[in-house]
């Protein structure tokens, strides 16, 4: 029988507790001796530089949360958790570098991996060999269901948010679509996935295909050719901070219509970049950061926000702190649960155990490394955040 644990910002101490004593004594004494290292090292990598530094930062911040919160609780096993951490300036190469080092150098028990799923697929031949766990904040679906046995995510994968994305250009009566996508694996994906539904569909037609470089702040061209083509829906797909820009100057180039997406235009950066111009925005996510912490959708979430505005004195500009936050949260209890550092006993905990995080109620008894597999479809309207069927609720 699978064994609950809870992940929520309050309950991390308790959880921990209700994990040693779940194990039997000879399983956490086991757990002390197979290391005689003073603390427990847990390895971070992401960018921290470059075009998706912003992102890539309040992910390591939310990290650094758990790591104090738990350590402020008597950390795991017995023993403080070190974070050990690398930019990689969101370069794949770096990445892999970067986790060789933290594997063969730093000798880290775990891993919580970069949120461009690139990166956490060319690192996981690495981490996969070593045997050590990683929870990759990545939403792509390229790197899970590939049998990989050591890498998880601790999210909900965008395949079920393209699914969603789809669903609502049906909703909204769409026809004719027009892309625009980053060059980057996450983006060149999940617009292939809304492409491919929609030829199936045999409902809607795409009209112009365009895309940018990560980074571009000019888009008046890519802009210009999809208007040509006149979209009554436009689907975007890239990192927060560019589908704020191209938002706002779609809107100033005349564009009226819907526009479509995925979790990057939930991020807090979108809607500043696009300020006015974000009505009308509708997107497929897991959760989102509301811009006051009173509106959060839950309990688990608001204690979070709560704790990360009084630690950093600011909100988080992504809700890839939410990713990071929860899989920091399950990798340690997993730890605490398999009473000791060893690879596949915490890969064997992760699997036999169900955490509930701010995302809900983790499953990774199924050995893809998806744990997790609802989302919502929401729509911007007056500057703020509802579920698009209330939307349509008050149409």
């Amino acid at each position: 029988m699978k064994r609950r644990v809870f992940a929520s910002i309050l309950a991390v101490a308790l959880a921990l507790n209700l994990a040693a004593c779940g194990n039997n004594e000879q399983a956490s004494n086991d757990g002390q001796q197979d290391s005689g290292a003073e603390t427990i090292k847990i390895g971070w990598y992401g960018p921290l530089s470059g075009s998706a530094a912003s992102v890539g930062t309040t992910g390591n911040m939310a990290t650094k949360l758990a790591i104090k919160q738990i350590n402020e609780n008597g950390g795991i096993l017995g023993k403080q958790i070190e974070l050990m951490e690398y930019d990689d300036q969101g370069n794949t190469e770096t990445s892999v570098k970067n986790v060789t080092r933290l594997i063969e150098q730093d000798q880290v028990v775990g891993i919580i991996g970069s949120h461009l799923s690139a990166a956490v697929l060319a690192t996981s031949d690495v981490s996969e060999e070593a045997k050590v766990v990683q929870f990759g904040t990545g939403t792509s679906g390229i790197w899970t269901n590939i049998g990989l046995s050591y890498t998880f995510r601790p999210t909900v994968c965008s395949d079920f948010f393209n699914q969603g994305c789809y669903d609502s250009m049906v909703t909204m009566g769409a026809t004719k679509i027009a892309t625009l996508s980053a060059e980057t694996e996450y983006a060149q994906l999940a617009t292939a996935t809304v492409v491919d539904l929609i030829e199936q569909g045999g409902k809607m037609t795409i009209v112009d295909q365009e895309g940018y470089t990560s980074g571009d702040t000019d888009f008046s061209g890519q802009i210009t050719k999809m208007l040509a083509a006149e979209p009554d829906g436009i689907l975007l797909n890239g990192g927060g901070e560019d589908l704020g820009k191209i938002v706002k100057q779609l809107r100033m180039q005349g564009y009226e219509g819907y526009i479509y997406g995925i979790e990057s235009l939930a991020d807090q950066q979108t809607l500043e970049l696009a300020g006015e111009y974000a009505d009308d925005v509708i997107f497929s996510c897991c959760y989102f950061v509301p811009q006051n912490i009173d509106d959060a959708l839950t309990d688990a979430e608001k204690d979070f926000l709560t704790a990360y505005q009084a630690e950093y004195g600011e909100l988080p500009v992504s809700e890839v702190a939410y990713r990071a936050y929860d899989g920091t949260n399950i990798l340690c209890q997993a730890i605490e649960l398999a009473g000791t550092t060893d690879g596949d006993a915490i890969r064997e905990a992760i699997l036999g155990n169900t955490f509930t995080g701010i995302a809900g109620e983790f499953d990774f008894s199924d050995g893809s490394g998806e744990g997790i597999t609802s989302g919502t479809t929401y729509v911007i309207q007056d500057g703020k955040i509802i579920t698009l069927d209330s939307y349509l609720e008050n149409k």
